[in-house]
């Protein structure tokens, strides 16, 4: 079943989904980034609020730039949960049933519920609320919330907008509705602290990631007269910084500080023949279109994809996909 927001008979089924159940596990994707935490957080507080038994776990378990996030010591570790027959399952900003990882496959439970914006969702999900044309899943479920006349506490309003903010790259993208910014007022009178919010997500790192983003950038490549811009991510990386995967995230974003860059991407090396791709872009340059090409998906200037071929040839491919599109 797809949900709109905007449909009272929709709406109704939604209400009786919340009110005639009183267990549910929230999960988000793996590589969780500010929507995936916000999302997951923001509405499990939002439940248990509402008096609801709620679990909710993210794969990697809460990582530390993300600490300072409100109420986030309901994150659960994988192994922390198990859900019962009766459970309800809700997955956010997945956009499709392989999103939550391994642990959740072994589950093999069909999600009841999935909360998305993507606009490759795969609708996998008993009831499904899609839509694309929102900023970010924390937009999605922040919309529902109203529409259901929920009560939104102040933590869960804090997790919501952290979930804006992060997915809009501190609301810079010029794609971004009037009524995301109506939204974000909402949740500061509720009182999210955008000064707090936007320093906590942008300005609080570990001198790992700094010593890793240094590395990143003496090493970035640009290419076509400095219009694409990319770099590789190694082990050796990781291990001469101290830093971690999870510390790696939105580093595209200062290659398209670049004036001349059109599209920044990153490779990294998951195993022998998987290599994970990363793509942002500036202007209106469609990065789903190369994505696509390896399987992946996302949105129009941020896209990502698993690729099966070994770096070398990876990295030749890409190049090759993109300049086509550039001419």
């Amino acid at each position: 079943m797809n949900i709109n927001l905007d449909n009272n008979s929709d709406l109704s089924s939604l209400r009786t989904f919340f009110n005639e159940n009183n267990s549910f596990v929230i999960v988000s994707h793996c590589r969780p980034d500010g929507d995936a935490y916000g999302s997951a957080i923001g509405l499990g507080l939002v439940l248990k609020n509402l008096g609801k038994k709620v679990d909710v776990y993210i794969e990697e378990g809460l990582l530390e730039h993300f600490a300072f996030l409100p109420g986030a010591s309901i994150l659960k570790t994988p192994t922390e949960v198990a859900p019962e027959p009766q459970t309800k399952i809700i997955t956010v900003d997945c956009s499709n049933i392989k999103r939550p990882g391994p642990f959740f496959e072994s589950w093999n439970r069909q999600v009841d519920l999935n909360f998305d914006h993507h606009i490759d969702n795969t609708r996998f999900a008993t009831i499904n609320v899609v839509e694309p044309q929102a900023s970010s899943s924390c937009e999605v479920i922040f919309r529902c919330i109203e529409k259901l006349s929920l009560p939104c506490p102040k933590e869960a309003a804090s997790n919501f907008y952290v979930g804006l903010l992060t997915d809009t790259n501190a609301f810079c993208f010029r794609s971004i509705p009037p009524e995301t910014f109506e939204l974000a007022a909402k949740l500061i009178r509720l009182g999210a602290d955008p000064e707090f919010l936007s320093v906590c997500s942008f300005r609080n790192y570990p001198l790992s990631r700094f010593l890793l983003l240094r590395e990143v950038l003496n090493q970035t490549h640009f290419v076509e007269d400095a219009k694409i811009a990319y770099y590789i991510l190694t082990a050796d990386m990781y291990l001469k910084t101290g830093s971690n995967q999870g510390e790696a995230e939105n580093f595209l974003y200062y290659l398209l500080m670049v004036k001349s860059v059109v599209v920044a991407f990153m490779l990294e090396e998951l195993s022998p023949n998987l290599i994970r791709l990363s793509l942002r872009s500036s202007k209106d340059f469609d990065v789903r279109r190369i994505a696509s090409k390896f399987g992946g998906g996302g949105h129009i200037r941020a896209a990502g994809a698993r690729i099966k071929l070994d770096l070398e040839q990876a990295k030749k491919t890409v190049l090759s996909e993109i300049k086509a599109l550039l001419d």
